[in-house]
């Protein structure tokens, strides 16, 4: 049996894409390809990848769109499948995100991380929350750094990133673009207490279910990282009807585009 690792190098092979995108689900992967060209479908470890193309002046990058399926284990799993693969020069979790409730922020706003954490890894004590680091075991040791909960991203590229995405071209009405922490955990808040216990302890903008693995992983390769997400709900006691998951997600994407048609601006 072929393992995913030879599956992601036969599609690769050749093919050495600049950005790799990150999404969780089919609705947050198909506005991503209404905003590429000529995306090209094929499997890896029975996933969707697609190899593709992002409008850039007189040429083009490259790019690989891959549904990795939502939570930790899925976006780990496919991000080392393509990372033993290829080194892209950037790797882009893109999609939706629940905004907690005194972060301030709405519907249809565009979140870049500025780090992600680690919200349900730990210990939950009579006495209150206990983190990794109170625990005194890092998730990750690499060149003399220790990693907790929180993974840092690169200040300078987050940075340039909003600056990418706030000059884009967004028609009627452009979106809010906020840079902060987000959290990552397995489970959805559908309650207005927890997403607020949340927001107090972490000092976090936004949760989801996969960066901070994504975070993990890029860190392991070296690879630089980045996240965008659009703001489809607020983390209040459960309100599904309220969402917008179609605009979140559709934002999202289009800010994605913007980075891989100035990548070069984005990484210098």
């Amino acid at each position: 049996m072929r393992s995913s690792f030879s599956d992601a190098g036969r599609l690769l092979e050749g093919a050495e894409p600049e950005v790799a995108l990150l999404a969780a689900t089919r609705p947050e992967v198909e506005p991503l390809l209404r905003v590429v060209e000529a995306p090209r479908e094929e499997t890896v470890a029975g996933k969707p990848w697609w190899l593709c193309r992002f409008s850039k002046g007189a040429g083009s990058g490259t790019g690989v769109i891959i549904q990795a399926g939502y939570d930790k284990t899925n976006t780990a799993h496919a991000l080392t499948c393509l990372l033993e693969s290829t080194r892209p020069s950037l790797v882009l979790q893109v999609g939706i995100g629940g905004a907690f409730r005194e972060a301030g922020l709405d519907l249809g706003d565009i979140v870049l991380a500025t780090a992600e954490i680690y919200g349900d890894t730990g210990i939950r004590a009579p006495e209150g929350w206990i983190s990794t680091e109170e625990f005194g075991f890092p998730l990750l040791e690499r060149n003399g750094r220790r990693f907790w909960n929180r993974f840092p991203l690169d200040d300078g590229l987050v940075q340039r990133c909003a600056e990418v995405v706030s000059a884009g071209d967004w028609g009627v009405r452009a979106p809010r673009v906020v840079a902060g922490s987000c959290v990552t955990l397995s489970e959805i808040s559908g309650r207005t207490e927890d997403g607020d216990d949340l927001h107090r302890r972490w000092d976090a903008l936004l949760e989801s279910m996969e960066g901070a693995a994504a975070a993990h992983v890029c860190a392991i390769y070296e690879v630089p990282f980045l996240e965008i997400r659009g703001v489809s709900n607020l983390v209040v006691d459960r309100e599904r009807e309220s969402w917008d998951v179609k605009g979140a997600a559709e934002r999202a994407a289009q800010a994605a585009a913007l980075v891989g048609s100035h990548l070069d601006e984005v990484l210098r």
